[in-house]
């Protein structure tokens, strides 16, 4: 008799578990996964083609004809205008990109800002060290926290500031300007050389017109432009106002163009005839 053990040994056939890396690295056998793609539901074939005549749609009706936005509620009042209305969208909203106190110092600290003591850190050097890393719109707000430990040896000039931040800043012995942009005046400042190349000049920064941003950029407190420098808008307005208080003069008639024409022509009356008329007598 044989031995079992020693004839399943001798009957069981070893073959290699996995398969050799040439089979493994065969790119003529790629196709994507199971599920992963459709067919196409070819539509509008006539009813032969096992869709039907309608293609699906049924007969008439809106959703037969195109498609129905999710929102239509077939005539009834619709779920977003049952409800009060409130508040309001704010027109002259502006944009600003929002650089804290702690983010500059953080930069000054690790010597990425290309500026020495005493020097402006304007918009444009912050684009440019990598302070400003997302899109600009209507300029930069500085914020700040009282608490937080700032000794930057740097003025600042931004769109605006609040009122911490300003008092940190003059803390330490600087100042801050807030500066008004347009926003073709803000790419201008960040981006000079772009103007210069595309069109061979730089746009004029723009003076603000409205009340609100007049009030705002003179205001000494929060560090308005126009207060240190005033012959930029300030001493214009003031002779805008002392002329407008000026009694307006009389206009004289007499001095005016028409008049004087008309003066010439009574004096040299010319009587229609058919003799010649000379033009050095005219």
């Amino acid at each position: 008799m044989f031995n079992l053990p020693n004839f399943f040994k001798l009957t069981t056939v070893q073959r290699p578990i996995l398969t050799s890396i040439r089979q493994l690295g065969d790119l003529s056998n790629l196709q994507p996964a199971f599920g992963a793609t459709h067919n196409y539901k070819r539509l509008g074939r006539g009813p032969s083609s096992g869709k039907g005549k309608t293609s699906g749609r049924g007969q008439k009706g809106q959703k037969a004809r195109g498609k129905v936005p999710k929102f239509v509620e077939g005539g009834q009042t619709p779920f977003f205008k049952q409800f009060k209305i409130s508040g309001f969208r704010n027109l002259g909203r502006k944009d600003y990109y929002e650089i804290n106190l702690l983010r500059i110092q953080d930069f000054w600290n690790n010597g990425r800002i290309p500026l020495n003591k005493g020097d402006t850190l304007t918009i444009k050097t912050m684009k440019d060290c990598g302070l400003i890393n997302g899109t600009l719109i209507d300029g930069v707000k500085i914020l700040g926290d009282g608490n937080v430990k700032y000794d930057v040896p740097l003025n600042i000039e931004a769109s605006k500031a609040t009122s911490v931040a300003i008092e940190t800043i003059k803390k330490n012995g600087y100042d801050f300007t807030a500066r008004f942009f347009t926003r073709l005046g803000l790419r201008a400042h960040v981006n000079p050389n772009k103007f210069l190349l595309k069109y061979g000049y730089i746009p004029l920064q723009a003076r603000p017109k409205s009340q609100r941003d007049i009030k705002y950029y003179s205001d000494e407190s929060r560090g308005g432009y126009l207060i240190k420098d005033k012959s930029i808008l300030l001493d214009k307005l003031d002779e805008a106002k002392i002329e407008s208080t000026k009694p307006k003069e009389e206009i004289n008639t007499n001095i005016n163009s028409l008049a004087k024409q008309l003066e010439r022509a009574t004096k040299n009356q010319i009587h229609s005839s058919s003799n010649p008329i000379n033009i050095n007598d005219l």
